[in-house]
């Protein structure tokens, strides 16, 4: 029999390029299409030198972000004039017009991916939103498809942002409203759901929302892979002296700064320790919520907004504890990275991560205050107890490779 050959179908860099890397150098890659990929040549790799790169507009640096070094030699087709008429879209539209641009782009990228063809391909890799067309395609062709199923399952998505939104009321730049371009997209995803022959998720709690959609369990496996980029450059030489650190819990956060992230609960929690403990709470990323609200809690932490890929690194190597109390997610990055740095972690079990609870951290339930203040109040009791556990980079790497077999053998039970 012959060997699987995958073609991977994939919007943006996706898990850092992590399940194309994994088929090229398993020798299955057949090829893999994008929106837009920098590529390796002369120019790209020159302006990529750390003296230039840290010059550049950070839309360019973003572009440039978009290769992967170790698909050098992969075939890759992408579509840039596409992928900007898609950021302009994006750029130019409401809150109520992004659904229709995520579903028309999804459609568009689907039909140059069936005009290019399938190759040498008996598998098709896909993602979320942007598979539907290309699966139909394959399977008449008689391809397996599998669906990378990205974040939970949309309607709970929708449900969730609803209820945040009632809670949280006057915090949102953009309030959440389910329109019909959102309801466009639901179907979509859930029209990529039922045609894949297996879908690949990366938590428990998003395999648990699509078998409440009424997906086939038995087709859904959680593969927990959180890919790190540069991680050999993601250390934690924590110091933990105070002459040298200052005795003040450093606290992190890190990701888009809104409602889905849980951004209010950590914000009324640090209020709840203020005077309690000394200490600095940074949070990193993009400001979906008002300005007045910014200036609210300025007294308890400091606003960084979109961070560099290298700040976020060192912002790593600065804390004491990292923090993501999310009220949904898929399996976020930001806590594979954090965990690589050795940082204890508090989270929720919507964010999907593989942190086990006491032992790389806390795992606290979602929109609870009271929980993520007194998991503070621990780590900073106990924080030397956390430095000294020594196997959750190990657990790490444990997971990481356990899960790569398991996407292995998915693969050749597809093919078989």
């Amino acid at each position: 029999m012959n060997k699987p050959k995958v073609l991977v179908a994939q919007p943006g860099a996706r898990k850092h390029y992590q399940e194309p890397l994994l088929f090229y150098r398993w020798g299955i890659l057949d090829r893999l299409y994008t929106d837009f990929y920098s590529g390796h040549n002369a120019l790209a790799n020159l302006l990529r030198h750390p003296i230039i790169y840290k010059h550049l507009p950070s839309l360019l640096k973003k572009g440039l972000d978009r290769y992967e070094p170790g698909l050098k030699d992969a075939s890759v087709t992408h579509f840039p004039l596409l992928a900007y008429q898609v950021l302009k879209a994006i750029n130019k539209a409401s809150i109520e017009e992004t659904g229709k641009i995520y579903v028309w782009s999804g459609q568009e990228l689907c039909r140059r991916f069936i005009n290019s063809g399938l190759g040498n391909a008996n598998i098709i890799y896909g993602f979320n939103s942007t598979s539907i067309e290309f699966f139909e395609y394959a399977k008449q062709h008689g391809l397996c498809c599998i669906l990378d199923q990205t974040q939970a399952e949309r309607s709970l998505v929708h449900k969730l942002l609803q209820e945040e939104e009632e809670r949280w009321p006057g915090w949102s730049l953009s309030p959440f409203i389910v329109n019909d371009g959102d309801l466009k997209l639901l179907q979509r995803e859930q029209g990529e759901q039922d045609l894949a022959d297996k879908i690949i998720c990366g938590s428990s709690f998003v395999k648990n929302s699509l078998i409440a959609r009424g997906v086939n369990a038995n087709k859904i496996f959680v593969v927990s892979l959180g890919r790190l980029k540069d991680e050999k450059s993601l250390h934690q030489p924590i110091i933990l002296n105070p002459q040298e650190r200052g005795n003040e819990l450093r606290i992190l956060f890190a990701g888009s700064v809104g409602l889905r992230k849980g951004i209010p609960y950590l914000l009324e929690a640090l209020r709840k320790i203020k005077g309690k403990i000394p200490f600095i709470c940074k949070i990193a990323g993009s400001l979906e919520i008002k300005p007045e609200r910014i200036t609210e809690y300025s007294d308890v932490c400091e606003f960084l907004g979109r961070v560099s890929r290298s700040h976020i690194k060192d912002l790593y190597t600065w804390a004491d504890v990292f923090v993501l109390p999310s009220i949904c997610e898929g399996s976020a990055m930001v806590t594979y990275e954090a965990m690589s740095s050795g940082l204890p972690i508090i989270t929720t079990p919507n964010s999907g991560s593989i942190v086990r609870d006491e032992i790389d951290g806390f795992i606290i339930p979602v929109r609870d205050i009271e929980a993520i203040a007194d998991r503070l109040l621990k780590i900073y009791t106990l924080r030397k107890s956390f430095e000294q556990i020594a196997n959750t980079k190990e657990n790490l790497k444990y997971v990481m490779k356990e899960s790569e077999n398991k996407l292995h053998q998915i693969i050749s039970d597809c093919h078989g």
